[in-house]
């Protein structure tokens, strides 16, 4: 009778130890999908970080900060501007190609050659004066709240542009959580662009650093030119 129970148990235990791998390799196979699924966020997260350009931000701010008396001020302007940024993209993430299409029968493909066009355009001026925008001084907080800060230093014809193309190819969701990604970055260094300025100008770094990010922006642009060109071809 022992052994009889002993042999029962076996295949027992053996569908349970099978049950229990199934289980740990289906475990496993979400953890790298969900890793996968986080690795292309962030890169896209990063393709629009670079869109956005902190480094131009980090100018502009310390140009802010000696208009504006308190400290509180600037940063509750940074903050504004990048919920008035984040939704103006989210808005165009979710709704851009029904604008396009529909209202204003724009092909995709063409405001991907013009985001390009001006996209090269902005980084050719960083590149060759040093500088991404002017701001004027006689502004309120609202207005620069708005413009320049929200829009076009953050969510920029290029930015938007890019917005909708990538909203058109993947979940406008998914492009939502990437912006957010990049606007919590920016608006980090945003925030520390007075100590990152201070440590920038001491060894004179701030002008070479707004051209290389002007040459990569130039770069950006003309991909994104000839990917539209080449698309009309395709078509």
């Amino acid at each position: 009778m022992e052994k009889s129970r002993v042999f029962k148990t076996i295949p027992y235990n053996r569908k349970k130890k099978g049950k229990e791998v199934k289980k740990a390799i289906g475990k496993g196979l979400k953890v790298i999908l969900f890793l996968l699924h986080m690795i292309n966020v962030l890169l896209d997260a990063l393709f629009f970080l670079i869109l956005i350009n902190p480094v131009s931000k980090i100018v502009v701010v310390s140009m802010l900060s000696k208009t504006l008396q308190k400290e509180e001020s600037l940063r509750h302007l940074l903050i504004k501007s990048s919920l008035v940024a984040f939704a103006l993209l989210v808005l165009f993430a979710f709704g851009g190609s029904i604008i396009l299409k529909d209202i204003f029968q724009i092909d995709i493909n063409a405001l991907r050659s013009a985001g390009g066009i001006v996209l090269m355009i902005m980084g050719f001026r960083a590149l060759d004066k040093g500088v991404f925008f002017q701001v004027e001084g006689n502004k309120s907080l609202m207005d620069l709240a708005i413009v320049p800060l929200a829009s076009p230093m953050i969510a920029g014809p290029a930015t938007i542009t890019a917005t909708i193309y990538k909203a058109s190819l993947m979940s406008p969701l998914y492009i939502s959580g990437a912006i957010m990604i990049a606007l919590i970055i920016n608006l980090f260094i945003s925030l520390y662009s007075l100590k990152i300025t201070k440590v920038l100008d001491r060894f004179n770094l701030t002008g070479a650093l707004i051209r290389i990010t002007g040459l990569f922006i130039m770069s950006i642009g003309m991909n994104m030119l000839l990917h539209g060109i080449q698309s009309f071809f395709i078509l």
